[in-house]
């Protein structure tokens, strides 16, 4: 079975985890027949789950899977070049797809969107910063032109969260919900976010690495909370802790003779 896994993900990569037991199901079912297995697939009600907006109501398909992946990737792609957060519009996605919407006419209906909002951006911005107290970026504010239910979502503070999770991801570093959320609630935005996650990749191996030489062990080591702490909130145990770790840094190069040259504090988003 195990064997038979690993051949189906590598020649049917399209094929989601999720379906890939049920596919093993059926090609045995059907004596091997691969069109007959994904065709089958394709009528299991888990089958929408994975490829939202595909199964038209005769029980055909609008793309293959392989096919229906590449759209998505173009529809999250074009959003990119806006400076959204593809995960935003995650839920519609499937709603494009049935739709019949390539990612040429996406790609247009994008383009008219921010045609349309370019020269108001000022004033949209002036109304939420007024009206709600929040400090919206022209992305924001276009994701919620393209979506209206996007609205909702920036009041909620949702768009931020993602904007926030996003950063992190980017540069592969974990950070939980409850942190996020912590971030957003602080008034941290996207561009405030990704300069402290630039920093904390550059120094976070780092400072682990001087812990472990200290004997501390790998659980108990700095992570990205800690440092997040020290860097937005200002949190003294942390800062002290990296400040620390730092001024010993410098005492083990300092020459022999003579005073040991002062360790580098973090304060703000920056350190110094």
């Amino acid at each position: 079975m195990a064997d038979f896994l690993t051949e189906a993900r590598a020649l049917y990569p399209f094929l989601p985890e999720g379906l890939l037991n049920l596919f093993q199901q059926k090609y045995v079912e059907f004596d091997k027949n691969v069109d007959l297995a994904v065709g089958a697939i394709r009528q299991d009600p888990q089958y929408i789950d994975y490829f939202p907006g595909n199964v038209r109501p005769d029980g055909s398909v609008r793309l293959s899977e392989a096919e229906y992946g590449a759209v998505l990737e173009s529809y999250k792609d074009d959003l990119r070049r806006f400076g959204i957060n593809p995960d935003v519009f995650a839920d519609n996605f499937g709603q494009l797809v049935e739709g019949d919407v390539s990612p040429t006419e996406f790609q247009s209906r994008l383009n008219t969107v921010y045609s349309g909002i370019e020269q108001n951006i000022p004033e949209v911005k002036e109304y939420y910063a007024t009206n709600f107290g929040i400090d919206l970026s022209e992305e924001s504010i276009f994701a919620a032109a393209v979506d209206p239910t996007v609205g909702d979502a920036i009041l909620s503070g949702q768009i931020t969260q993602a904007q926030i999770g996003g950063e992190a991801e980017a540069r592969g570093l974990a950070i939980s919900q409850t942190q996020i959320e912590r971030l957003q609630r602080f008034g941290v935005t996207q561009q405030q976010a990704r300069e402290t996650f630039r920093v904390a990749e550059q120094q976070i191996e780092e400072l682990q690495e001087l812990e472990a030489q200290r004997g501390v062990s790998e659980e108990e080591r700095l992570g990205l909370q800690e440092f997040t702490e020290a860097a937005v909130f200002g949190e003294q145990e942390d800062i002290q802790r990296i400040t620390k770790l730092r001024e010993q840094q410098a005492s083990e190069f300092a020459p022999t003779t003579g005073a040991a040259r002062t360790g580098r504090r973090v304060t703000g988003l920056t350190e110094i």
